[in-house]
């Protein structure tokens, strides 16, 4: 056994495949049906026999109650279960995707003979955590007890660059695949791949493309034909059968276009009531290229974007990198290549796009060293390895411990596949049972260096393992972190602890104060954006304490993320010495149902018509392109269309909830662009109101700070960098007193409005007599009596609205 993973497994939206790595070279296994791709598609009969692959996909059509597919994109979400009729049974996405995986795992036996209880899984780089997660517990339902996890767009770089000559280049990954998309800034030197930046879209892909088809193509055909199927839409369960045969007749049509330009699609359709019609109508090339608009709009927008984000443009990219089965559309490539509405750079799809990403899963599997305790034979030694099985490096560093420890050891490693067989010489085993040596390893090939341990009398001595293996090749550096992770605040504010981009493993601890008693609960939001409620949240950090905690207790909070995207957390309470582990819930968030939906959709839709009539009155021209790209991707029209098919689809009530946010994310923008000069204006007029009110040197950081989101024309963050310089100034104040004399002030101006007028007359005359001694803590604490005393307590006075502040 090399001790190496070796497996790569494409647990896709559509299709999956599995390959494995052969020394330099990669091997897409075929299924039982010669396939190198298996539907990603379950069917469970009357008698909860359960089929995958091919024969549940052609199942889809007769029989969709009992048939599941494209369960990929609800991977990570609660209450998402499917019910096959027949049977009663009811399975999760995870579970679903399991029993792709083992039919994989079964086709890796069936070849090779050998039973694998660890693989490579590849997974979307714009998956969240939860999604991540997800995976990873499908990977051990299908007994994968090791399952590294490894974004799609690094697979298929890994795939092109193994063996790759190029010591310096720059690559843009364009993986558009069943239901998501990734667009990757890779860079390649010396022999090492880093993805510099990424942007992706869960729910972008091959299947909008099938359902525009059938939504503006197929289903008016089918009216016109047929009067009696007025009413067939998606998203009414009375029409779920008939809508499913036009899905997939929908999506064969698309992949016969991508050879000629005319197909004819034949559907029988069953109105309901007894009557069977068969629709026949002729699907153009041209039909699919305009409904497939504005979706590469979508995607080439992403791409520019990730470019843009690290001041990049296609003319620094050596070349693009197809992955995806629609990545075959000549229409896509063409447009991708134009130089002014797409790319302009050059395409480059020598592999196969549908098994691209296997390879390259192959690839990595590679590098990962299967979890072991190396256990000596009776009577012999182990050594226990550290070095990566593939490098950029011909000339490798291995370091080992060799157990028991004896005296006089020595080690010699030996590949004798070199003419002449290289030797490293004998290498001193130390005290403690360690030793490091260097390697040398010929480029193009598997490199298997024989073990030899030999004691203080030069005999050979029985040693596991008994052989290394190292490949010259490509290897991924520290995997970024794709979306930032934080939690969220009091005043929906979103403190973020490890950043987009960060690499992976990463760990940051942060001292939180709790704002109740009792159970702490503390959202950990996935996004970029400083208002939380514009992230998504993926879950809760929740724990008892099991004895109350007073307001404002610090609460030492650690998060860790390995190199799959995996979370861990920790909180120590200092207060009660005592630390609490694993304590986030990732399973907590449920998809909203339909009516929740229309409720949201209706507000921003109303939002969006509000900023287009300022739009017309102020004619910014920035806001004017904003609006443009939410009607170039046609946001509006995707949304409605997700939330009017949520009632019966969990697919489109999942991806309705995602859109929408993209869609509230754009027109926050637009409304950002148009309130910018006065929002600018509001903070400088702070910064000099700040200064008259408290001065002093740590002002300065303040101000530094919010010229900084000034000069990024950043919104959010100016918001945020003002909401600080607010609570600065407060601070201040009340350190001098000046804000509890205002309060007391404000307060007493109040007093008809007191409970206890008695009362409030002594806590009233008390506070004169604090004011007149500078008694600030006893003015303090008049005040929050006065305040107790209102039946709605009003917060202190914000110093930057009161026009006439007290001296």
């Amino acid at each position: 056994m090399s001790g190496t993973v070796d497996v790569g497994i494409d647990l896709g939206t559509t299709n999956s495949a599995v390959a494995l790595l052969h020394g330099v070279d990669t091997e897409v296994l075929k299924n039982n049906d010669g396939d190198e791709t298996t539907p990603s598609a379950v069917w469970v009969d009357r008698r909860e026999r359960l089929y995958v692959g091919r024969a549940a996909r052609d199942r889809a059509e007769a029989d969709p109650d009992n048939t599941c597919m494209e369960f990929k994109l609800r991977m990570g979400t609660a209450g998402v279960a499917k019910r096959f009729a027949a049977s009663g049974r009811e399975m999760t996405p995870e579970e679903l995707s399991a029993q792709v995986l083992k039919s994989l795992r079964a086709d890796v036996r069936q070849r090779t003979g050998s039973e694998i209880g660890a693989a490579v899984v590849t997974v979307p780089a714009a998956f969240d955590i939860h999604s991540c997660d997800a995976t990873r517990r499908a990977a051990e339902l299908a007994g994968l007890s090791f399952s590294p996890l490894l974004q799609e767009p690094t697979a298929a770089a890994l795939a092109y660059g193994f063996q790759a000559a190029e010591e310096n280049a720059l690559w843009l990954v364009y993986d558009l695949g069943g239901g998501t998309f990734d667009a990757a800034v890779i860079q390649v030197r010396d022999g090492e791949f880093s993805v510099v930046n990424d942007r992706g879209d869960n729910f972008l892909g091959g299947k909008l493309i099938d359902w525009r088809i059938v939504e503006e193509l197929l289903i008016p055909a089918a009216v016109r034909q047929a009067p009696s199927l007025a009413g067939l839409r998606r998203g009414d369960p009375r029409w779920f059968a008939a809508v499913n045969k036009l899905k997939l007749a929908a999506e064969t049509a698309k992949i016969r276009l991508s050879r000629v330009d005319t197909t004819d699609i034949v559907v029988e359709l069953d109105d309901g009531s007894g009557g069977r019609f068969e629709i026949d109508c002729e699907l153009t090339r041209a039909d699919v290229e305009r409904i497939t608009e504005p979706l590469l709009v979508r995607s080439i927008n992403l791409c520019h974007k990730a470019l843009r984000e690290r001041s990049l443009s296609p003319a620094d990219i050596e070349k693009v990198i197809l992955v995806g089965g629609p990545t075959l559309s000549p229409y896509l490539r063409e447009r991708l290549a134009d130089p002014v509405h797409g790319l302009g750079v050059a395409l480059d799809h020598s592999q196969d796009p549908m098994t691209v990403v296997a390879r390259g899963a192959a690839i990595f599997a590679g590098t990962q060293r299967i979890p072991s305790s190396v256990e000596p034979a009776l009577g012999g030694f182990g050594v226990h390895f550290e070095y990566s099985p593939v490098g950029p490096d011909t000339e490798p560093l291995v370091a080992g411990k060799v157990s028991p420890v004896a005296e006089g050891l020595s080690v010699e490693l030996i590949n004798s596949d070199t003419r002449p067989p290289w030797r490293s010489g004998r290498i001193s085993v130390s005290d403690d049972g360690l030793f490091a040596v260097s390697l040398w390893a010929e480029p193009g090939r598997l490199n298997t260096f024989a073990v030899e341990l030999t004691d203080s009398t030069g005999t050979r001595r029985d040693v596991e393992p008994g052989h290394i293996t190292y490949t010259v090749g490509a290897v991924e550096t520290e995997p970024p972190l794709t979306h930032s992770i934080g939690v969220g605040l009091d005043g929906n504010q979103a403190m973020w602890l490890l950043e987009r981009g960060t690499g992976l493993p990463a760990r940051r601890t942060v001292t939180l104060r709790t704002t109740a008693e009792g159970v702490i609960r503390i959202p950990v939001l996935e996004g970029e954006y400083h208002r939380a409620d514009r992230n998504r949240r993926i879950g809760r950090l929740e724990f008892d304490t099991g004895r109350g905690l007073p307001s404002g207790s610090e609460v030492v909070f650690t998060i860790e993320i390995d190199e799959s995207r995996l979370i861990k957390a920790s909180a120590y309470v200092p207060m009660l010495d005592e630390e609490f582990q694993d304590t986030v819930n990732l399973r907590t968030e449920v998809t909203p149902g339909q009516p929740l939906l229309v409720r949201a959709f209706d507000a921003e839709r109303s939002r969006l018509a509000s900023v287009r009539e300022r739009q017309r009155v102020l004619g910014n021209p920035v806001a004017d392109v904003l609006i443009a790209r939410i009607d170039s991707e046609r946001m509006l029209h995707d949304v409605d269309a997700l939330v009017l098919a949520a009632g019966s689809d969990p697919d489109a009530a999942t991806a309705a909830e995602r859109r929408l946010l993209d869609l509230r994310v754009a027109i926050d923008d637009v409304e950002d662009e148009l309130e910018w000069p006065s929002l600018v204006n509001e903070a400088r007029g702070m910064i000099a109101e700040a200064r008259d009110l408290v001065g002093g040197g740590d002002l300065l950081l303040y101000e530094n700070a919010i010229n900084e989101a000034i000069d990024a024309r950043d919104a959010d963050l100016l918001r945020q960098r003002m909401e600080e310089l607010r609570l600065h100034v407060m601070r201040g104040l009340d350190r001098s007193g000046v804000l509890q004399l205002h309060f007391f002030h404000a307060l007493r101006e109040m007093r008809g409005e007191m409970r206890n007028l008695a009362h409030a007359d002594r806590l009233i005359a008390e506070g004169d007599r604090a004011v007149e001694t500078g008694e600030l803590n006893r003015l303090r604490g008049v005040n929050m009596q006065l305040r107790d005393l209102l039946p709605e307590p009003p917060l202190p006075p914000d110093p930057f609205s009161t026009v006439d502040r007290v001296r």
